[in-house]
């Protein structure tokens, strides 16, 4: 948080499928349990109204439970994705949704407009075109704003997990790579804040606790369901390349999301 691949698969989102808002949605509990809660950054969100972005809001989630936690605080929140399909068919007032691949311009006029700007785990899909990405976002932050971004660390646990979570984690790691992106985006980010001029710059290293490692049984079911359906879209996706470009071979690529 901070004040203020391959031609193609850049445009693709692998994961795309009738069961991909449920995973969202229960990938959504997973994070925010491990940050605690939803916004981070020391923002008021007792002052109305603040003009807030999530990008890459899938169904709105995010920003559906955030409007309920400030309530009856009324924000206007914006919601963005590359997938229009997901997004809810009611939509409360003071909320719009809109089509945006992250890869291409944003509406000039947002230039500088949102006091919050929030996006999660959605940086490394965007290929070698990271870094000019993340600066077409930070543009969008209004002076004095805050943006919050959440990337994974893409890193085997060090313990308590079985071969099939080490191989999910070389899988992510194949298909990451072959789509030319940097699997630590994340450690970049504080950089390219103070680059793009961002004060008050904090990186925060979380621990998302998925399946049994978490001792919330909800949690724990939440994060094996999320899970298993990531793992049947890598798997697929990943039997598309070229020979010897993924870590895993074909016998267990077919036997993972077992």
């Amino acid at each position: 948080m901070a004040e203020k691949a391959i031609k193609q698969y850049e445009h693709d989102y692998f994961l795309e499928g009738s069961e991909e808002s449920s995973r969202l949605s229960n990938q959504h509990e997973i994070i925010k349990d491990a940050m605690g809660r939803l916004v981070l950054a020391p923002i008021n969100l007792t002052v109305a109204p603040l003009k807030i972005l999530d990008s890459g809001t899938a169904d709105g989630t995010w920003i559906r439970d955030l409007a309920a936690s400030t309530a009856p605080v009324r924000h206007e929140f914006h919601g963005t994705d590359i997938n229009p399909a997901e997004f809810p068919t009611e939509v409360p007032d003071g909320t719009t949704y809109r089509a945006q691949d992250i890869n291409q311009p944003w509406p000039e006029d947002w230039k500088e407009l949102f006091d919050l700007v929030h996006q999660r785990l959605v940086l490394v899909g965007s290929g070698s075109k990271q870094n000019e990405a993340f600066q077409s976002l930070a543009r969008l932050v209004k002076p004095g704003g805050w943006i919050q971004l959440i990337e994974a660390a893409n890193c085997h646990p060090t313990a308590g997990c079985g071969p099939k979570m080490h191989a999910f984690i070389d899988l992510t790691i194949s298909v990451f790579q072959e789509m030319g992106a940097d699997l630590k985006v994340g450690e970049n980010l504080p950089l390219w804040l103070q680059k793009a001029g961002f004060t008050d710059i904090e990186h925060l290293d979380l621990e998302m606790k998925m399946g049994a490692q978490n001792p919330d049984k909800e949690l724990a079911r939440r994060g094996v369901f999320s899970m298993s359906i990531a793992t049947r879209g890598l798997t697929q996706f990943a039997k598309t390349f070229p020979p010897g470009k993924c870590s895993l071979s074909a016998e267990q690529l077919d036997s993972l999301p077992e």
